[in-house]
């Protein structure tokens, strides 16, 4: 171990304070390394706080685009009102609304869903115990110790209570749960002498204390009440404590990551090493069948194990070992095996594991320490005195290990990556396409091999589930959907197009409402030899060709092209020089800039999209495509990226044809709400809140408004000033203020309904408020679910699509939906590849007053307005919009960004994120007789807050560090929503397709 050590204890393999200046020196003494200091994430204000029913168990611009002087002045225009006394009393709801009815429009259709019927026959209660674990006589805390050491922990607890009490069966969540199907004989019972053996030989030891929870009993007669309608709201304990008994003996034998459970037999490598492991998704649910256990396969990447040394080769594509790192094969390997747990191998019988933080910046040669004796030794050094071994690759760097603020470092060729370690990075595009190689199977297959799964699981021989009276049927459960008649879609002329299977075709048909294009330019990076500017010309007169016959207008000259002259030559420079280009051609500023890229280059598409949405053209739009489509001129290509030109320029490519349900009837705004989280092993980042809203009674333009908000938090701790802006817009538009709000909110799990509608609902009445005193539209607010895993299989092949799957328009609302509340289950797209997931529609509020039909109708045809193809889509498009709308909000927070640093210290906004989103040109009181601004002049109500133009400001400057992206966000909430779709092959979506 390199360094002073305890004499009294076993050697350590590595220990390092680098001589490199005074004060690097890493935290002394034998104390567990804190957590980094951040900022506890933001609950909702106290006066929206409610009381709920018990939790949930943790689970698994308009399309007009605005004119240069119109953008610029909308930039920083914000509608915040003073802390006044609330005009609106928070929402404060203990139960969602009951379903009003079953739906009966459509054709019937008999279907088997993924769930297996659960008999429960325990005729008393479950009784629950907390458990307190502790190290040394210290405490752990309510937190517990980490995930892994509180499973091992949890399992000699399990060990020591079968001892002692063998004739009970007791199960726990391998964190601090544990339950019963009897009384256990004591109230507080503390277990010492719990050991562990560790990885270096020695032993630890660990007490806990099982004490009874309060209350101690949970009521199982709840789960028939529920059933039979006189529960109005989910015993979520009552299922959880059955649900850690249904998966308590398969925990045992399977790798548990969150509710899947994972065998490393028969895993199938992805490269680079990571292997995919397969499994099955396992959950207890309360349906119209009572009891349900939904069980689905499951796959995810697992680190492969190996050698470090092989595993650095395998993540750089490298056929040999190199004897150093460049710079980016350094930064490239150390986000790679961040997060990874290895093993030493250079110590034989010592099998220590360490978690590795990343990789030093220097090599194992010019590390080095202070060892016992007082001398300056390095690495290689170190390890050829103390264990005769002399280092291969002195080269290298060393891994980073242990605390992050200690310096222990261990060369990598004396570490082993441990088996079964989920893969803590992100999956390369590589890896996810090899993945989707793996697990795309077709409906009937994946219905067979859940059936195989359901037997693995072993339920029929598991004694514990007799002990607490459960029974699992083997067939899958069969229910009844309907299939919706799709809508007719209107172009130009009144031509109509009945879609068939989710799908139809416009040939000979003109564009509902198409746009003008008055100036516009092309940059390609291509290389010359393959798409030169003869064959660049070629395409865009077919394009202009193209433009006319459905009815865009666009100048008779061709665009300016600009190609790649220089290997330094830049997207920002190149976007600069198109926008002049544009501007001396057809002496007005360009609309769009169209970009050719030799391949799928996400850092040119962000690069551009970044210009795109910064202030270097006030407004200018782009649009990518793929150099290979340049040569063939294909009119096909050609028609489904002017799709998306004519809606980024204000067109409207298809309607729906006749009225929708409830929402033609008067003036409705449709909003579209979701949260984007960084990844795991991303501990600083913001979480991006999205958030769209139709501007016109056809529902196809939208407006967007964004905000950064603390690391992974759900609620939207900005909704009401995002509300406020996109009903002004609104106003403008629609000239005049909406009757009904439809609010589709995505990414919500079931333990966080309450929250977010007693939070969120509030925040959408103040913002109503806001606008004009007594203004107070009824509401009807949808949590949208695709992250579910319940897939549904038709019973008979006419009900099928192409692939297999059920067809489009199918709606279930019957036998595996929730036993009271208003939920449905729709398949509104068809299926490409693969076994598709239809999307989870839960209501939560209904103040409009939709019936189950109505409802399931409307977001049916919803699903036809997508701007961007002649498919129905897998969601309703406004909560779509504010998936990709939050994901392109990611370019601006960039990678070593400032604010990626910072943003722990968030409260609600990242102050240097938000600070123009904060501005205000012009605050004003509500009072109930009337709108007062700063001069004291009374207003009447509503005129002022709903018309308000901005002042006039100058523009933003260009913005030329990463930091500074973050400002972007303010510019780019104002941007029409169809221009923020992922283009077509650059990170673009399947649609259509999970």
């Amino acid at each position: 171990m390199p360094g002073r050590r305890n004499k009294q204890q076993d050697p350590e393999p590595v220990i390092g304070r680098p001589h490199r200046g005074r004060g690097q020196g890493g935290a002394r003494g034998r104390g567990r390394g804190g957590p980094a200091t951040t900022a506890p994430a933001p609950g909702p204000p106290p006066a929206t706080r409610a009381v709920v029913p018990p939790p949930a168990p943790a689970a698994a611009a308009s399309a007009a685009t605005p004119s240069v002087s119109s953008l610029a002045l909308e930039l920083e225009e914000k509608a915040r009102i003073p802390d006044e006394p609330r005009l609106v009393q928070p929402l404060v709801r203990t139960h969602f609304p009951p379903r009003p009815g079953f739906g009966t429009a459509g054709r019937p259709v008999k279907i088997h869903a993924n769930h297996f019927k659960v008999n429960f026959k325990l005729a008393g209660d479950v009784f629950h115990y907390d458990v307190m674990m502790a190290e040394g006589g210290r405490s752990f805390g309510n937190d517990g110790p980490p995930k892994t050491l509180a499973n091992k922990i949890m399992a000699a607890l399990m060990a020591e209570l079968k001892r002692q009490f063998p004739d009970v069966h007791v199960v726990s969540d391998a964190r601090k749960n544990i339950y019963a199907p009897r009384r256990l004989p004591f109230q507080n019972q503390e277990f010492g002498s719990l050991t562990l053996p560790e990885d270096g030989g020695r032993a630890r030891e660990f007490s806990a204390v099982v004490k009874e929870a309060d209350p101690v009993a949970i009521r199982m007669q709840q789960l028939d009440e529920l059933f039979a309608g006189r529960l109005n709201y989910t015993p979520y304990d009552a299922l959880q404590a059955l649900d850690v008994a249904l998966r308590h003996s398969a925990s045992q034998r399977f790798t548990v990551v969150g509710r899947n459970l994972f065998s490393g037999n028969g895993a199938k490598s992805l490269g680079e090493g990571a292997e995919l492991w397969f499994g099955y998704f396992q959950s207890l649910r309360a349906t119209q069948n009572r009891l349900v256990v939904n069980l689905d396969l499951a796959a995810t990447a697992f680190v492969e194990e190996m050698d470090v040394l092989d595993f650095l080769r395998q993540t750089l594509s490298l056929r040999d070992l190199p004897t150093s790192l460049a710079k980016y094969q350094h930064s490239a390997f150390s986000k790679a095996i961040r997060g990874v747990k290895v093993n030493i191998t250079h110590r034989p019988g010592v099998r220590r594991s360490y978690r590795v933080n990343g990789l030093t910046k220097i090599s194992a040669q010019d590390t080095y320490f202070e060892n016992d004796e007082g001398q300056r030794v390095s690495i290689v050094q170190y390890f050829q005195k103390t264990y005769n071994l002399r280092l291969r690759y002195p080269k290298l760097p060393c891994l980073h290990v242990g605390a992050p603020q200690k310096k222990n470092y261990l060369p990598m060729e004396v570490c082993h990556i441990m088996a079964g370690q989920k893969c803590p990075r992100k999956v390369t595009d590589n890896q996810v396409a090899n993945m989707i190689k793996f697990t795309c199977t077709p409906p009937d297959q994946r219905k067979r091999a859940i059936e195989q799964k359901f037997r693995e699981a072993g339920f029929s021989s598991d004694p514990t589930l007799r002990a607490f009276g459960l029974d699992v049927e083997p067939r899958m459960v069969e229910t009844t959907g309907r299939q919706l008649p799709p809508p007719t879609i209107e172009y130009s002329g009144g031509a109509r197009e009945s879609p068939r299977d989710g799908a139809w075709n416009m040939r000979g048909k003109r564009f509902n409402t198409p746009a003008q294009l008055k100036s516009w330019a092309v940059i390609s990076l291509a290389d010359a030899r393959y798409c030169n500017q003869a064959s660049i010309e070629k395409f865009f007169k077919a394009v202009m060709a193209q433009m006319g016959q459905l009815g865009m207008r666009c100048p008779p000259k061709l665009p300016p092209i600009l190609l790649k002259q220089r290997r330094e030559d830049s997207v920002r420079g190149m976007f600069q020089a198109a926008v002049k280009a544009a501007n001396q051609t057809f002496k007005t500023p360009p609309q769009i800039i169209w970009m050719i890229n030799p391949r799928m280059d996400a850092q040119a598409y962000g690069e551009l999209k970044l210009m795109s949405d910064s202030e270097a053209g006030m407004g200018v739009l782009s649009q990518c495509m793929l150099s290979k489509h340049i040569p063939k001129c294909n009119p096909q290509y050609i028609a489904n990226i002017l799709m998306k030109v004519n809606t980024k320029l204000g067109g409207k490519n298809g309607v729906i044809s006749g009225p929708l349900p409830r929402v033609s009837a008067s003036r409705t705004i449709i909003f579209g709400a979701d949260v984007t989280h960084p990844s795991p092993m991303d501990k600083t980042r913001p979480s991006i809140a999205a958030v769209t809203a139709s501007m016109d009674a056809n529902f196809i333009r939208h407006a967007s408004a964004i905000r950064a908000q603390g690391h992974r938090v759900e609620q939207i701790m900005n909704l009401k000033d995002m509300v406020v802006e996109l009903m002004k817009q609104f106003y403008r538009q629609a000239r005049g203020k909406p009757d009904r709000i439809v609010f589709y909110r995505d990414g919500v799990s079931e333990g966080q309904f309450h929250m977010v509608l007693n939070y969120e609902v509030t925040a959408i009445r103040e913002a109503c408020q806001a606008l004009e005193v007594g203004y107070l539209p009824p509401i009807t607010f949808v949590i949208v679910q695709k992250r579910h895993n319940t897939r549904l299989f038709p019973n008979n092949p006419k009900d099928t699509d192409r692939s297999g799957n059920v067809k489009a328009g199918t709606v279930v609302d019957t036998g595996i939906c929730h036993p009271i509340e208003n939920d449905f289950y729709l398949m509104s797209h068809a299926g490409l590849q693969g076994t598709s997931r239809p999307t989870h529609y839960h209501v939560l509020l209904n103040e409009i007053g939709f019936t189950a039909d109505e409802l399931q109708t409307l977001t049916y045809k919803l699903c036809y307005t997508f701007a961007r193809c002649t498919r129905s889509v897998s969601m309703v498009p406004s909560a779509y919009y504010s998936h990709l709308v939050a994901f392109r909000a990611r370019f601006f927070l960039a990678e070593g960004s400032d604010t990626a640093s910072t943003v722990s210290g968030f409260s609600e906004i990242a102050p240097e994120t938000d600070t123009r989103m904060r501005r205000s040109s012009n605050r004003v009181h509500v009072s109930s007789g009337g709108v007062q601004d700063r001069s004291g002049e009374l207003r009447p109500p509503c005129f002022d807050l709903w018309q308000s133009a901005p002042a006039r400001r100058k523009p933003l400057q260009l913005l030329s560090t990463k930091a500074s992206r973050n400002s972007l966000l303010n510019s780019f909430q104002h941007r029409a929503v169809h221009s923020v779709h992922n283009d077509e092959d650059i990170g673009g979506l399947m649609i259509g397709a999970d």
